[in-house]
């Protein structure tokens, strides 16, 4: 059996399985396909050794490495969004887990480690529980539906049958495959038009990072949360109200270190930002979460019209 194969494996056995394991945390999944590879390898006594976190080149590791003597046979990122409906297994804010498109990063890395040959065969596993980012689409990858409303993209690097499930060529961007027209300049995004329009898929920021769109609450919070990860937007800026001309013990916030607004009530739907001590309330509507997205890049110095929106 070879490595691609025994992995494959391994997957299905997840998926079969998937209802008997109680997953917190990315690691948690790593951890458990580890185990499951390393026992199936010793049980067929194959010749492959099973590492986790494994420097592929400088600076980068691979969540899980099967190797062959020196060979990385099989190379695998893997994502995790635990299901909005165990909210209250988690801490408040803890939603989303993936964020500011690190899924795509995961993709366009495995298919670097091949490029690279780095590894022979890459996979990008991003297992999406409550199937919240189920409507994106990510050209060269799949989603499969694992059953009980759990979903898997699956994203397969180098093999003999990786063009068949319509890899993305090394070095091409996901979005080239997007026509030009269907992406808008924020402030020109039309939340009014068709009548009940849609949400938007995805956000572009300046430094060509994108953040899924799942609702119209997400094209503020995945804008706060770019902001953030770019450190344009910290708790030094809290709080940044909606209205600054406002007495301050009226004012309503945007983004809020302690998620109060100025009244001292407590923001309706707080959204925390990963890493920071930040929340967003996110009680929006489609125009406000509009305006309050163009308000916080304005506020953090960046022009809204470098920032497109997929329609």
């Amino acid at each position: 059996m070879d490595a691609a194969t025994l992995f494959e494996n391994t997957m299905d056995w997840l998926r079969d399985s998937y209802g008997k394991h109680r997953f917190f945390l990315e690691r948690d999944i790593v951890w458990t396909a580890q185990l499951r590879l390393l026992q199936e390898a010793e049980r067929a006594r194959l010749p492959y050794r099973v590492l986790n976190d494994y420097t592929l080149f400088r600076g980068t590791r691979a969540d899980l490495a099967i190797l062959n003597g020196g060979a990385v046979e099989v190379a695998v990122e893997f994502k995790y969004e635990p299901s909005r409906a165990r909210g209250g297994e988690f801490g408040p804010g803890k939603f989303p887990v993936v964020w500011g498109g690190s899924e795509l990063e995961d993709i366009r890395r495995v298919h670097e480690y091949v490029r690279q040959e780095s590894a022979k065969t890459a996979y990008a596993i991003f297992i999406d529980e409550g199937g919240a980012f189920r409507q994106a689409s990510y050209p060269g990858s799949e989603w499969r539906d694992w059953g009980n409303g759990v979903w898997a993209l699956w994203t397969k690097a180098g093999g003999a049958d990786s063009r068949q499930q319509g890899e993305v060529a090394s070095g091409e961007e996901t979005h080239e495959s997007v026509a030009n027209d269907d992406w808008v300049r924020l402030p020109q995004l039309n939340v009014n038009l068709p009548r009940y329009p849609r949400s938007p898929a995805r956000l572009r920021f300046p430094d060509n990072h994108e953040h899924p769109v799942k609702s119209w609450k997400d094209l503020l919070y995945g804008t706060a949360c770019w902001l953030a990860s770019v450190r344009k937007l910290t708790e030094r800026d809290a709080p940044i109200p909606v209205a600054a001309n406002q007495p301050a013990e009226r004012q309503r916030h945007i983004v809020g270190a302690n998620g109060l607004h100025g009244s001292g009530k407590p923001f309706v739907e707080p959204f925390g930002i990963p890493d920071t001590t930040l929340f967003v309330e996110t009680m929006v509507d489609k125009k406000q979460a509009k305006a309050h997205a163009i308000k916080l890049l304005e506020h953090c110095g960046v022009d809204p019209n470098s920032v497109l929106v997929l329609r």
